[in-house]
């Protein structure tokens, strides 16, 4: 019978460690950023494209961008530069807005898929080949739109995307590529998204 403390000792502790350890699995799945790039109105590109903030946690917005495919395999990367916060119990969406805090439950309201891939970005300075007029809405195929937002947990910016292919056959339609939106906050998406982020801010 001596054996049998040590034995219900040993057994309490990997209860407690398994315990422990589910515990913080879940602190930080609630505490994991999430956010959705929304397409309402199913295929229709005048529908309005959102970015919604679906975690428990603050996040603050530091640039959204949107990559171009085109017909001619060309590809562009711009920035979305205009856009309009709407908080979770916030009626009023006439307030432009560019960057900053976005509450949980909150989004912001992109504009639609038609406005942000020919008119609602910034003016490439490179070079003026990549103004509005060097191609045609039906010469896109496939938009990816992605932001970087940083997490207030987190000392590294976190990023979000999502995919869509376009159809011109009669009217114009878009589709995504896939069900969800990609969470990119893992240790091996932290280049990427700085990447991101330079050619965004441009560090010296």
């Amino acid at each position: 019978m001596e054996y049998i403390s040590p034995i219900s000792s040993a057994v309490m502790a990997v209860i407690w460690i398994v315990y422990f350890q589910l515990f913080l699995i879940q602190y930080q799945r609630n505490n994991r950023p999430y956010m959705v790039i929304h397409h309402a109105q199913n295929e229709n590109p005048d529908a309005l494209c959102l970015l919604v903030n679906m975690g428990k946690e603050t996040i603050h917005v530091q640039c959204v961008q949107v990559v171009l495919q085109t017909r001619s395999g060309d590809e562009k990367a711009l920035t979305v530069t205009e856009y309009r916060r709407v908080g979770a119990d916030d009626s009023n969406v006439h307030q432009v807005l560019r960057q900053g805090p976005l509450q949980p439950g909150g989004y912001l309201v992109l504009g639609s898929f038609r406005n942000i891939i020919l008119g609602r970005r910034s003016d490439d300075s490179d070079s003026d080949s990549d103004s509005d007029s060097d191609y045609l809405f039906e010469d896109v195929t496939a938009v990816e739109i992605r932001a970087a937002v940083v997490h207030g947990p987190s000392r590294y910016a976190v990023g979000v995307r999502r995919r869509f292919w376009l159809r011109h056959e009669g009217a114009s339609e878009i589709f995504p590529r896939d069900i969800q939106s990609e969470q990119l906050n893992r240790r091996r998406h932290r280049h990427e998204v700085r990447r991101w982020l330079e050619t965004e801010l441009c560090p010296q």
